[in-house]
């Protein structure tokens, strides 16, 4: 039974890794089976999921089902002295540095969904609500405790983390970050203004 559990992990890594970079139609059953070590056409995958689709949806909810990570992340940051500027940039790079982990750890996910996210119906809504959304969320709560004075901390969410996306997407397609700026600088930067912009501080 181990084996065969193993056997399906197996599957589920190796088709999220070959969806994202192929997409669906592109990947065959017979590159799912050979890439973890089946003989292709012997009906090995067959043995632990009905079809690709059910692989497919599979390997998107696995991902899911850890997608608390960066709610709980965010809610176990050191706050501190929010009314220092000091420790409120050092608690913004805390902040984008789970949240960029967060990213890094889905990028296969995001791959996946331009690729086939309408075939994934309902399941992409779930990715959005569940993985998306939830970060926006868990950092506007962040936001509304630190700065209470801020009207809006869910649109302050989005326009705050919405950079550390750009930051990352930019990466992933180019394979570099906007002017070759590393992840330090970045947030330097980043925190800095944030701290002066919307703090005032």
């Amino acid at each position: 039974m181990a084996r065969r559990n193993d056997t399906r992990q197996k599957l589920l890594d190796a088709g999220m890794r070959l969806f994202a970079d192929r997409g669906f139609d592109a990947t065959s059953v017979a590159d799912l089976e050979e890439a973890v070590g089946l003989q292709p056409r012997r009906g090995g995958l067959y043995k632990h999921f009905a079809n690709k689709s059910e692989l497919l949806e599979a390997a998107v909810r696995r991902h899911l089902d850890d997608a608390d990570a960066i709610a709980g992340g965010l809610e176990s940051l050191d706050l501190g002295d929010a009314t220092d500027p000091e420790g409120l940039q050092a608690l913004m790079v805390d902040l984008a540095r789970v949240f960029l982990a967060e990213m890094d750890r889905l990028e296969g996910l995001t791959r996946l969904l331009e690729h086939d996210g309408p075939r994934l119906g309902a399941v992409t809504a779930e990715v959005k609500l569940r993985a998306v959304d939830l970060s926006y969320r868990a950092t506007a709560s962040l936001i509304s405790v630190i700065a209470p004075f801020v009207a809006d901390p869910e649109a302050t969410a989005v326009a705050v983390l919405g950079s550390l996306v750009a930051l990352r997407r930019t990466t992933w397609t180019f394979g570099s970050p906007p002017l070759s700026i590393d992840d330090e600088r970045f947030l330097t930067a980043w925190s800095s203004l944030f701290v002066r912009t919307v703090f005032g501080a």
